[in-house]
Formats: C-alpha cells, sequence, structure tokens
C-alpha cells in the first residue's frame, strides 16, 4: 500500500501525450505513464483529471455574449433598420430615431435570450448521452463514464465497444478494430502488443487503439495514452467543427428578401426624390419624403416576429425531447417530404428479449437449462454487483450477451454460479467471416467444446445430416422473417488430451446442434401512430439499415410500411441496379436492408435527386455522411458525437415519435412564419402606395414616418409575435413548393396590399378636400392602424374560409389585436400623444367607419384566399 501512496503523487507531464507510444512496449508505456497493470488509483486519476482536463472533445465551444449579439445584429432586416435609423439621425429626427432603435434592440434582446437559452440547452444535452468504459482501477474493475478516463487507465476492451481514448495495446485476444471512420480503411485492423518503427503510420499502428473507433472482434485490455481533444479522433473531430455550415432555407430566403428589397426602395425612393427635384420642390423636403417611403416600407417588426415564432416553435420541441441545434433550422423541418430512417432503437426499443429456448431433441426443463448453461459459457459479460439482488444486477458488455444473462435469470441459469462450475480454457471469440464464437469448457472432469452464433453458420459445423439440417434453417429462417433474432448453440465433448485446451479448424467439426436462442426487439409503442399520423401529412417513411431483411420487413408489415411485394430491396440488389433503375422503384421500396453507409449516402442523393426534401436519421460515425449530405440530419441522443454535430435536430429518447413531432413542429413553424410574413408585409404595399400616390397627386402626406413606425412596431408587432402560438387550420400541410415565399405567400401580399391600399387611398383623396386635414389624417392613420390589426383573424389559414374555423380560438392574437387597438385609441383621444403624433380625437360617426373598413379588408382577404382555392381546383 505504501508503495501505491508513493506512485500515486506521481502525475506525467502533458507533454507525455506526445510520444509516440506505438514504438514501446506495453511495459515502457506503463513506465513512461507511472501507471500499473493493476490500474491507477482514484487519486491518481483526480490529480490527473486537473492536469489533462475531462475525456472531452469541446467541438462547438459556448458563444459569448458578444458573439450571440453581434450574430443578432448581422440579420439583413436589422441591419436595413439600422441604416434607416441612422439616416434620421442624420435628419434630427430625434423620435423616429428613438422608435427605430428601440425596435433594434428589442429585437435583439429577444434574440439573444433565445440563442443564449439555445447554448445552454446544448450544453444540458451533453449531460443526458453517457459513454462508458470498463476500467480497471486497483485490480477492481469497473464502469465508469468515459469522461472521467485519463492517461495511465487501464481499459478493457470487447467486441461493440466504442474506444472511449487513445490507448497502448497491453494483451490482445484475437483483437480486430473497425477504424474506418478514422483512416478510410474498410477492413478491420488486428491489434498486437508488439513495439512498431516510428515511421509507422497510423494506419499501420497495430499496437494502438483510438478514440471513437470500434471493436469489431475479441477482446484486450490496453493503457489509455491521450484522451478528449489530444487524440487523433480529437484532432479530426475539432477541425471539422471548424468548417463552416451552410445557411438555412429561411436564412437564405430573408436575405434574397433583405436584398431586393433594399434594390426596390433604392430605386423607388431615387425615382421619387429625382421626380420632386424635376418638379421643383425644395431639396430638403423631397429628401425627408424619400426617407419617409423608405422608413414606410421596412417590417419593423418582422426580425421580432421571426425570432419569437422559432424560439417559441423550438421551446415545444424541447419539451418533445427534441433539440434543435440551430435556431434557424427549426423551420427546415416543416419541408421534410421523406423520412430515411434506422430501424434499431428509433422503430423498435433496441433492447432485445430472449423470447424463446429450443432444445434441440428433448424439450424439458433440464435441456433448457443445459442450452443457457453452455450459451452463457461463450458471452463477456461483467456484473458489476454481483453480490447484489439478481433483479439491481448492473451489466456492462455486448447487448445481445446481456439480454441472453437476463433472460437465463429468468429461466433460473445466472451467470455467476454457472462460471463457478466451470472454467474457461480457450475462446474464440466471434469474428464478422466465421460469424461464430467458441469456448473450451472444463466443467468437472469433462472438457466441452461449445459454439455460439449465426445458426445457419453452427448448422454447417453439426453432424446433422442434410434433410435435418434444411429442416432446422428453415424453421429458423421462419422465425427471423417473424422479427426474431436467431442464436444457435451446438457442443462436443472432448476427448482429454493437451489437444483439448487450444481451439483450432479441426476441433470444431462435428459438434452435436444443442438448439437455438430466440429474441426480439420489441417496437416502440407509439411507432405505429406515428408512421400513420405522418403519413397522413403527406410524409413518406422508408427504413434504411443494415440489419436481415427479414427483420427489417416484420418490423416494416408491422408498422404499416408495407403490404405487398416488391417493396423491400438488400444491400446486394443496389449494388446491381443502376442509377436510373433505382430512381424508378424508389417510389415503391419502403425497405432497404443490409445497405452500406456509401449505399445510404447514395439513397439521400437519389431521394434529393427526385425532388424530395429528405430528412435521415442515424446514430454511429458511418451515419454521419448520410446525415450530412442529407437536408435534415437527425441523430439519436445515443449516438456518437460525430454524428450528433453533423446533424440539425438531435432526439434524446431515441423515438421516431419524437422524429414525427419535429416535422409537425416544423410545419407549425413554417406556417407561422409565412402568416407573420403576409401580416406584416402587406403592409409595406399600403405605405408605399398611399405615400407614393399622395405625391403624385400633389396631396400632403397622410402621417408622418413615426405615425408609421407606430403602426409597424408597436401597433402590429404584438398580433405579429402572437402568430408564434398559432395551431392554424394549416399546420399539417407544407408549402407548395417547399419554399417560403410560395405561391400562396406572394399572391395574398399582393392582393392584400394592392385592393386595401387602393381603397385607403381612394377614401383618402375624397375626404382631405371635403374634410378638416386634421381628421382625415387621424381617420386614415387610425384605419391603417386597425385594418391591418384585424387581418391576423383571417390569415390564420390561407386555404379555409374563415368561417370554417374559429378565427379567435388564438387568445394570443386576440390579445394583441386587443393591445394594438387600445395603444391606438391612446394615440387618438390622449393629449400627450395627440401632440406626438399629431392626431385629433376622432367623432364616434368616423371611428365607427373606420372599424367598417377593417371588416372590407376581411372580406377582400377572404375574396382572395376563395380565389386561391378555385385556382387550385381548377389546376
Amino acid at each position: 500500500m505504501a508503495n501505491v501512496e508513493k506512485q500515486s503523487l506521481f502525475v506525467p507531464d502533458p507533454s507525455i501525450l506526445n510520444e509516440p507510444f506505438w514504438t514501446l512496449s506495453g511495459e515502457e508505456t506503463l513506465q513512461r505513464l507511472g501507471s500499473r497493470p493493476s490500474g491507477l488509483t482514484d487519486a491518481e486519476a483526480e490529480e490527473r483529471t486537473k492536469i489533462f482536463g475531462a475525456n472531452r472533445v469541446v467541438l462547438y465551444p459556448r458563444l459569448t455574449a458578444v458573439e450571440i449579439i453581434a450574430a443578432q445584429l448581422a440579420s439583413p432586416l436589422i441591419a436595413l433598420l439600422v441604416a434607416t435609423g441612422l439616416i434620421t439621425l442624420l435628419l434630427g429626427e430625434w423620435v423616429d430615431t428613438l422608435v427605430i432603435f428601440s425596435a433594434v434592440l428589442v429585437n435583439t434582446a429577444l434574440g439573444f435570450w433565445q440563442e443564449n437559452k439555445a447554448e445552454g440547452v446544448l450544453e444540458l444535452l451533453k449531460s443526458y448521452i453517457r459513454t462508458t468504459a470498463r476500467v480497471r482501477r486497483l485490480d477492481h474493475e469497473r464502469e465508469l463514464d468515459a469522461a472521467d478516463l485519463v492517461p495511465g487507465d487501464i481499459i478493457h476492451l470487447a467486441e461493440g465497444d466504442r474506444v472511449p481514448a487513445d490507448a497502448r495495446v497491453l494483451y490482445a485476444n484475437k483483437l480486430e478494430a473497425d477504424e474506418g471512420v478514422l483512416t478510410g480503411e474498410s477492413l478491420t485492423v488486428e491489434k498486437k502488443t508488439d513495439a512498431l518503427p516510428a515511421t509507422t503510420t497510423l494506419a499501420d499502428r497495430s499496437s494502438m487503439v483510438f478514440g471513437g473507433t470500434h471493436i469489431a472482434h475479441g477482446f484486450g485490455d490496453a493503457v489509455v495514452t491521450a484522451t478528449g481533444s489530444a487524440t487523433e479522433f480529437g484532432k479530426i473531430a475539432v477541425m471539422v467543427a471548424e468548417l463552416e455550415r451552410e445557411t438555412t432555407p429561411l436564412q437564405r430566403a430573408i436575405k434574397r428578401f433583405s436584398s431586393r428589397a433594399s434594390i426596390v426602395l433604392i430605386i423607388l425612393t431615387a425615382m421619387m426624390f429625382a421626380a420632386g427635384l424635376a418638379a421643383g420642390r425644395n431639396t430638403y423636403e423631397m429628401f425627408l419624403i424619400a426617407v419617409a417611403v423608405g422608413v414606410s416600407a421596412v417590417p419593423e417588426g418582422l426580425p421580432i416576429a421571426l425570432t419569437v415564432i422559432l424560439a417559441v416553435g423550438v421551446q415545444r420541441l424541447a419539451r418533445r425531447r427534441g433539440v434543435v441545434r440551430k435556431l434557424l433550422a427549426a423551420e427546415t423541418m416543416g419541408s421534410v417530404t421523406t423520412i430515411l430512417t434506422d430501424k434499431t432503437g428509433t422503430l423498435t426499443q433496441g433492447k432485445m428479449e430472449m423470447t424463446a429456448v429450443v432444445p434441440y431433441g428433448k424439450d424439458d426443463a433440464d435441456s433448457r437449462r443445459n442450452l443457457l448453461f453452455f450459451a452463457l459459457m461463450n458471452t463477456d459479460v461483467a456484473i458489476e454487483n454481483p453480490d447484489d439482488a439478481p433483479q439491481a444486477w448492473r451489466l456492462f458488455g455486448n447487448a445481445l450477451e446481456m439480454s441472453l444473462v437476463r433472460g437465463a435469470l429468468r429461466a433460473g441459469v445466472r451467470l455467476p454460479a454457472a462460471r463457478a462450475e466451470s472454467v474457461i480454457l480457450d475462446r474464440l471469440p466471434f469474428n464478422a467471416d466465421r460469424k461464430f464464437s467458441a469456448s473450451i469448457v472444463g466443467r468437472g472432469r469433462r472438457r466441452i467444446l461449445v459454439l455460439l452464433g449465426a445458426p445457419e453458420m453452427i448448422l454447417e459445423q453439426t453432424a446433422l445430416g442434410e434433410k435435418e439440417r434444411t429442416f432446422q434453417l428453415n424453421e429458423m429462417s421462419r422465425r427471423a422473417y417473424s422479427g426474431e433474432r436467431i442464436i444457435g448453440v451446438a457442443t462436443r465433448v472432448l476427448r482429454q488430451s493437451k489437444s483439448a485446451s487450444v481451439i483450432d479448424d479441426a476441433l470444431l467439426k462435428g459438434a452435436r446442434f444443442a438448439g437455438f436462442l430466440a429474441f426480439r426487439d420489441p417496437l416502440r409503442p407509439t411507432v405505429k401512430s406515428a408512421v400513420r399520423r405522418i403519413a397522413d401529412a403527406g410524409v413518406k417513411t422508408v427504413i434504411v439499415t443494415g440489419d436481415h431483411q427479414g427483420t427489417a420487413e416484420f418490423v416494416a408489415r408491422e408498422i404499416g410500411l408495407i403490404d405487398g411485394v416488391g417493396a423491400v430491396l438488400s444491400g446486394a440488389d443496389l449494388r446491381y441496379l443502376s442509377a436510373d433503375e433505382l430512381k424508378s422503384r424508389a417510389e415503391d421500396v419502403r425497405v432497404y436492408a443490409r445497405v452500406t453507409p456509401e449505399q445510404k449516402v447514395a439513397l439521400v442523393e437519389m431521394y434529393k435527386a427526385r425532388g424530395e426534401v429528405v430528412a435521415v436519421t442515424g446514430d454511429g460515425v458511418n451515419d454521419a455522411p448520410a446525415l450530412k449530405a442529407a437536408d435534415i440530419g437527425v441523430a439519436v441522443g445515443s449516438g456518437t458525437d460525430v454524428t450528433k454535430n453533423a446533424a440539425d435536430l438531435v432526439i434524446l429518447d431515441d423515438d421516431f415519435e419524437t422524429i414525427v413531432a419535429a416535422i409537425e413542429e416544423g410545419r407549425r413553424i413554417l406556417g407561422n412564419i409565412r402568416k407573420a410574413i403576409v401580416y406584416l408585409l402587406s403592409d409595406a404595399f399600403d405605405e408605399l402606395l398611399l405615400i407614393g400616390g399622395s405625391f403624385l397627386f400633389n396631396l400632403p402626406l397622410p402621417f408622418g414616418p413615426l405615425q408609421i413606425l407606430f403602426v409597424n412596431f408597436f401597433s402590429d408587432s404584438f398580433p405579429a409575435i402572437a402568430l408564434a402560438f398559432d395551431r392554424g387550420a394549416d399546420d399539417s400541410v407544407p408549402p407548395s413548393d417547399n419554399r417560403l415565399f410560395d405561391r400562396e405567400v406572394r399572391f395574398l401580399i399582393l392582393i392584400i396590399g394592392v385592393l386595401t391600399s387602393f381603397l385607403l387611398f381612394v377614401l383618402y383623396a375624397l375626404l382631405f378636400p371635403r374634410f378638416d386635414a386634421a381628421l382625415v389624417r387621424t381617420f386614415i392613420f387610425a384605419s391603417f392602424a386597425t385594418y391591418s390589426l384585424f387581418l391576423v383573424f383571417p390569415i390564420r389559414s390561407f386555404r379555409k374560409s374563415i368561417f370554417s374555423f374559429n378565427p379567435f380560438a388564438n387568445l394570443y392574437a386576440v390579445g394583441g389585436v386587443a393591445i394594438g387597438v387600445g395603444l391606438t385609441l391612446l394615440a387618438i383621444y390622449l393629449p400627450f400623444f395627440q401632440k406626438v403624433f399629431g392626431t385629433v380625437p376622432l367623432p364616434a360617426a368616423w371611428l365607427i367607419g373606420v372599424f367598417l373598413l377593417g371588416a372590407a379588408n376581411i372580406a377582400m382577404v377572404e375574396a382572395g384566399k376563395w380565389l386561391l382555392r378555385r385556382q387550385k381546383k381548377s389546376s
């Protein structure tokens, strides 16, 4: 113990991570790292954590407050507002300047609040996802969070494990690793303990295992040599994280709109300014008018409305266990038309349950127990707390083997007891080519060879006749096509000899078929209804899996994806189909089984070429390319960090239901954004035509810039923000052409803008010569403010009449309209605001006229919607 305490004071220098450990022997590596075969003490590990940090790769450091604010101000719409504010500041229009910069401040504050909160959610996401490692600390093996590993830790690796850090191999039993994610090598790499030359390339360093790769076969022990960003995987991941991501459709649409709007505004104001000068008007006066027109066309409330709509939608999705990695990506989910989903863990529960124990020959309790006993001897499962009650055991190892241990326990066969009455003399790990494992078990005076693995391969090793072998294979195939996974077992009693302690090819032949075990991965309870619901919304679900074709087909039938033939293709089929043949058959295919990562990417590109908007789900590193190629990448919470960082959405519960919820929420977000755009941009036509028309007909301006800003920012913004909470009648329907500014949006903006602004201008032109100028201008101002408020009710649906749904169902919108009307009344009747806005009190008759004009506006909107419906029916 004293020696341990002395060693615990040693902490290697951080520069040790740069050592070429592949050139050292295992003993030399332990010495350099100040470690030992029995492992570090907890005190040593704690000291090393202070020096080397946690075993995490920080791909996206949390944004600072300054960076978030800068991103908000970089919005094209905000830039347009700031430019307008600076112009009014130069002109000395202090009130206008104050109002414009108030709009900028409110939007920036809202955006900062949401983005900062989103950063916090991403930090919280890391606490949901736990990667574990089997670690030896002072001869006691336990399961720890991989983040707690430090250089010098001794780790145990087995088939199926994700390597938690870079490590030097100390012991290897047919250990092979899949390092394709790191080196691009498709074949597995056999791992050995031999030291290698310093010039050995990364792909050939067989004495090392690397964090982020996977153990394909065998098992072994290794000492950790690098953690976190110091690993080979970490270095690459950091470089990938620095690459700039593609902008979202919303960002591109808003950028296009802002650019085009700016060009149109510049042209219009320049033409108006030149025409005024040509007519002999005062230069300063004309400049003020041009600025007024420019101010009138800028939708001051749109940035705020967009931010709030996205924020509310993201929060709704977060409550359903979906984390949107970037705020602006939320609306993209609304355009998805095809989901390429994996099977295990998404459609199913991802936990195999043993459903049958079928001995060959005599089927009784003893035969079933013997079958389970021999199967357990071929498992590499550790029990962290074997002294506790079996129901409380914490198991770690291969998922299928853990299911076998639990299933055997229910049948009365306990792993610790089975191991206590036997000894493993030799073991042959599972191999992807061989597809079975083998062990020589010493049980009393007998030595028994046990084979466990794929039933067709097990049957090949047995002495069964061809007829009986075919019968058993057909029976197991029938079960496989019903969704079960079958594991065959064979045994052979060996003669007592020295050669009976070592497994070789000759020893494997001639075994007795002992029977098989059946496992099933249950469907998630909600998946059937989720698939049906998303199909009703026009989204096609396609299973893309590396699993057995029969199992995948069974799951597809169970959830209602297929009911006939020709709906399933395998990876082998894909190799023989041309791109055109595959594209023509894609409409009918609902399952792709046994596909490779390369084929999955090709399928994504094929569906995109067909005009589909594709969402892809995945959990492994090999899924990351497909997620990045898709329009929307969806990573499951239990997946790898690389997959999550390639994704746009992370679902914490791995459930297909959450993907469906994300698409539904995306459609609601997209629909509400389109409503806000129609609602706010229709005002731009009103203001341009009213002000431009007044100039052309030599009439005074109907209202000034401050009144315009009042309507756009203070009055209209409340109903626009209320649209974030809208659950209208069009939520399940995507845009007609998967674009934000689609035909419906453009048509409604045009019809509302032109007709309503024309009506308002005609009224202004008729009333101004006949009544007091202040009274008429106040009436036009009040009408302009209120009829735009009432617009929020009919546009809750673009495709249905206001009489077919409850226009007042959104209480937030009702409240927003009430606030807008209240503010307008204050601006008209409160003396203080009368001075600010240049208004006078309206008599009752004039006030009734204001509300009648609002009703007329609703009627014109409904007429436009009727034309849309009629046009759609005729097309």
